[in-house]
């Protein structure tokens, strides 16, 4: 079983490392109990939080990780370049990254997606002076 505190899940760190080093210990976990949860050795955490790693993890390493400490995982890709290239300009949106989280805790079905387009369509238009 998984232990999280959810009061933490926004990075505040600059680097990768910094940020899954503060949410792990926010989140009382070692780096022994991340590593196992993930299915990576202690040294591969270690390596990451001090920027030692000579390569970027996986994105489906980061989106484990982000689930096991509780934190954002576009948040967590974005430090490590590994977002989305559609999605690089809006992760440092914490907006757009709250919509992203209810979006994929939700069943959005396609009625849904053409309302919010249209709503969204709808608002650029007012705010362009409805042109």
């Amino acid at each position: 079983m998984t232990r999280t505190k959810q009061a933490h899940n926004e990075p505040s760190a600059r680097t990768l490392g910094e940020t899954i080093r503060d949410l792990r210990k926010a989140n009382g976990l070692t780096q022994g109990y991340l590593a196992k949860e993930v299915g990576v050795d202690e040294s591969y955490i270690s390596k990451i939080e001090t920027g030692r790693l000579n390569y970027t993890p996986s994105e489906e390493t980061l989106r484990l990780m982000a689930k096991i400490l509780g934190a954002d995982a576009l948040a967590l890709l974005s430090l490590a370049q590994r977002a989305p290239h559609e999605l690089r300009d809006v992760v440092d949106s914490q907006p757009a990254r709250e919509f992203f989280k209810i979006v994929g805790e939700q069943q959005i079905n396609t009625e849904d997606w053409h309302e919010l387009t249209r709503r969204l369509r709808s608002r650029i238009s007012k705010r362009q002076g409805g042109r």
